[in-house]
């Protein structure tokens, strides 16, 4: 098998300037697609990796962004996969054979040499999974930027006990504030907590209501009704976690003014600076801290990341468990980008014109 890999490979890349991306920050909008097609070589894996041949990809807000804002040019774009295993290294864990299927994500949009919007990417063994028979493709290269955000805001941060543990580890004594449940990330928080024995309240326009309490909301709000705070306070008045899957406008603030009452503590997927809002604590989760690994973005001037050992330790975890609890999870629903990597860009599109709601954006690559 490794004889058949070949020397060279298609990659859907970044491609614009440092000023150009500059500007899109400084105005909050982007113009053309800011990728192209190009043929590099396949990555060298080192001892504790693993080269995957991609087969399927999921689509997620941060590739555009990083397109828009963040990426260098040359960057490969793309973070969840999944497909088979190519190439192991000597000291790769997970027993890895090559043929496995495998799936995960990766730090993609920032180097030249890994990407999941690419025919094959590297990755170190301990941070995949075995994607067992009763999930498809694309239904595993959902398990990645959206699943893990959900792991490590509520099992690494809320306290949300882990489903691969039958000890008593965690919380489950009041329920838990999911804000913008349809959204990927939403609504696998709310089966994680679910299944952890929580009560699982969130919001949703009323179109999705229904969609939340499938994958196993208890309650669900409007999140633009002028009394929605007051009425979460109302009926659940000891709520003191929160999830805010959106991150953006007043969906912090909301979130904080639901937990006030108890003191609680809030996780948001974008840094505004917050850490307190009266009283309440606000702490700030990027996913790709479970590298363990040191980024910037724009450098020499863009915000620096240190390394999380326990993010990593935790992905490690999540992933390990994941074989047998997947087939526990319904994955968001999913729509087909047809035309493999050369169409990924109207997909990305879609995504950065806010035309995607209570679904999950795949595409299979070969």
């Amino acid at each position: 098998m490794a004889g058949q890999i070949p020397n060279t490979m298609k990659a859907l890349v970044a491609d614009r300037s440092i000023i150009t991306r500059l500007s899109n920050y400084s105005c909050g909008h982007s113009s053309g697609d800011g990728v192209k097609i190009q043929t590099i070589p396949v990555p060298e894996i080192l001892d504790n990796e693993i080269l995957v041949r991609v087969r399927s990809v999921a689509l997620n807000p941060t590739d555009f962004k990083h397109i828009d804002i963040v990426a260098p040019r040359g960057a490969i774009i793309g973070c969840d996969y999944s497909g088979t295993v190519a190439r192991v290294g000597a000291k790769a864990a997970g027993y890895w054979q090559v043929g496995d299927r495998v799936a995960g994500f990766i730090h993609g949009g920032l180097y030249t040499d890994r990407g999941s919007f690419a025919e094959y990417l590297k990755i170190p063994g301990d941070l995949a999974w075995k994607v067992p028979p009763s999930v498809s493709d694309e239904e595993a290269a959902t398990f990645g930027v959206s699943a893990v955000t959900a792991m490590l805001a509520l099992n690494a941060r809320l306290g949300v006990p882990w489903l691969d543990s039958g000890k008593s580890q965690g919380r489950t004594d009041t329920p838990i504030f999911i804000y913008s449940g349809s959204t990927a990330a939403g609504l696998y928080s709310i089966q994680l907590a679910k299944l952890a024995g929580l009560k699982v309240v969130t919001t949703a326009s009323p179109k999705s209501h229904d969609l939340v309490k499938e994958y196993g909301a208890d309650d669900v709000f409007d999140y633009r009704s002028p009394t929605a705070v007051e009425d979460i306070v109302r009926a659940y008045p000891n709520i003191d976690r929160a999830l805010d899957c959106f991150s953006e406008g007043s969906s912090t603030e909301f979130c904080a003014d639901v937990v006030r009452r108890s003191r609680g503590w809030v996780v948001t997927l974008l840094d505004s600076g917050k850490r307190d809002l009266d009283g309440v604590r606000v702490d700030f989760m990027l996913g790709y801290t479970v590298f363990n690994a040191e980024f910037q973005w724009l450098p020499p001037l863009g915000p620096k990341f240190p390394k999380v050992p326990s993010d990593n330790e935790a992905l490690r975890r999540f992933y390990a468990s994941l074989p047998e609890i997947a087939p526990r999870l319904k994955t968001p629903p999913l729509k087909r980008i047809d035309g493999g990597l050369e169409n990924l860009t109207a997909g990305l599109d879609m995504l950065r014109q806010g035309k995607v709601s209570g679904t999950k954006l795949v595409a299979t690559i070969f």
